[in-house]
């Protein structure tokens, strides 16, 4: 006789359990304990009919055989854990009494107990608390490693795996969708939050292009409209749909989204329809895109590590040398605007309602912040402008990094006099 057969007997020859539930909580608490899953094999509810009883049959979770639907077809990655497991306990109600009684049928199992129950899917069952808790993290984007951890920080015992995070969340968001497809729910979710958006069918039921702004950033576009930055991003959703990112700059040296757009189109269809509607903007050159194939030539032209970094770091200072004092520092702030999309977008499989869920949060905060930024320009005075020369400029002239130019000039001009 094993270990865990002496726990059940000890525990079955005393103990009355209220419910059934009561029953299959006992019968997975002591099988977890001696490191093996408890299952239900066969359960039923009397209900009047006749030939019908009330009972419960559990077994061990490798119990029975596989049984393939397709015999034709099986796959070389698959597998079962099923090995005929002899081991099943029974539960039924106490005759002439309240409760229900267990009685052990088999107590041996034909395996090894596990040492661990971690990979095990049942024991890594997520309750319904826990996924309260994996939908509203997946509403604020955190990662799955991050949810996975949080889970285990709040229950060190849980056997949970990142498979089952991630299956939890694709639940969640199949439910939260229902029988939409993917364009009809980010439609829904532009109009329900008021977004500003514009489409073009390519078929009668078929969208090709979608634009869409958010309604504060159509506000900030009407106040702050004299520089926009343009540039589109590839391989960041499963259907291949390259992201247009409109980008603006506010008087306080802060960069906001303008709008974003899915073409179908690439570049070239881009850049011809910039040079109608925008005849006068420049087009710049990616410098990401730039320093990448430079990186690429260099390793097949430069044989040492060593020099490759001096390479690099020599084509860095000769493409920060500026021919213009500000240029740089504003192309560097939309640069990272580009990247913090980038990031937030994570990875190439992402669906579009989840990538707009991830770019709505990004919007809020980034409106947040450019507020914050308006109200410290208007109420915030340097000490140095502490004067009645700029005593007309005060609350009026907005101020990035604290010192607007105009500032700086005076402040200049009185110093040298």
């Amino acid at each position: 006789m094993d270990e865990d057969q002496l726990a059940y007997y000890s525990a079955m020859s005393e103990e009355v359990f209220e419910t059934q539930e009561d029953v299959l909580k006992w019968a997975r608490t002591v099988a977890r304990e001696n490191g093996f899953v408890a299952v239900i094999i066969r359960s039923d509810t009397y209900i009047g009919s006749r030939g019908r009883t009330s009972f419960v049959l559990i077994g061990c979770e490798r119990s029975g055989k596989y049984k393939g639907r397709k015999k034709e077809f099986v796959r070389k990655d698959t597998g079962t854990r099923k090995c005929g497991c002899l081991f099943k306990i029974r539960g039924k109600p106490v005759h002439g009494g309240e409760g229900w009684a267990v009685k052990l049928i088999c107590g041996i199992h034909n395996h090894e107990l596990a040492k661990t129950l971690v990979g095990h899917p049942y024991a890594g069952r997520l309750t319904d608390d826990e996924k309260n808790i994996i939908a509203d993290m997946t509403k604020l984007n955190v990662k799955l490693r991050n949810i996975l951890l949080m889970l285990k920080e709040h229950n060190s015992s849980s056997c949970t795996t990142i498979k089952q995070i991630y299956n939890a969340r694709s639940a969640y968001r199949s439910s939260i969708r229902g029988d939409d497809s993917e364009m009809q729910h980010l439609m829904r979710l532009l109009e329900c939050d008021q977004y500003i958006h514009w489409h073009r069918l390519k078929d009668e039921d078929v969208a090709r292009d979608l634009f869409w702004c958010h309604p504060d950033a159509v506000k900030l576009c009407n106040a702050c409209h004299l520089v926009f930055f343009i540039d589109s991003t590839y391989k960041k959703n499963r259907h291949r749909l390259s992201l247009l990112d409109i980008v603006g700059v506010t008087p306080t040296g802060m960069t906001f989204s303008a709008g974003f757009a899915y073409l179908e189109d690439r570049d070239l269809a881009l850049m011809n329809a910039v040079k109608v509607v925008f005849p006068e903007c420049k087009n710049l050159l990616c410098r990401f895109h730039i320093d990448k194939n430079v990186k690429a030539k260099c390793k097949s032209l430069v044989g040492q590590k060593n020099a490759w970094d001096y390479v690099m770091d020599s084509w860095g200072n000769l493409v920060d040398c500026p021919s213009e004092q500000e240029f740089p520092e504003h192309l560097q702030r939309v640069e990272y605007a580009h990247w913090s999309l980038k990031r937030i977008l994570q990875n190439s499989v992402g669906d579009l309602c989840s990538i707009w869920d991830a770019m709505n949060n990004m919007m809020a905060l980034q409106h947040t912040e450019i507020r914050a930024s308006f109200e410290t320009s208007t109420h915030v005075v340097g000490h140095v402008f502490k004067k009645t020369l700029y005593k007309r400029l005060l609350g009026i002239m907005s101020r990035p990094e604290g010192l607007c130019e105009a500032e700086v000039s005076i402040k200049e001009e009185m110093d040298r006099i």
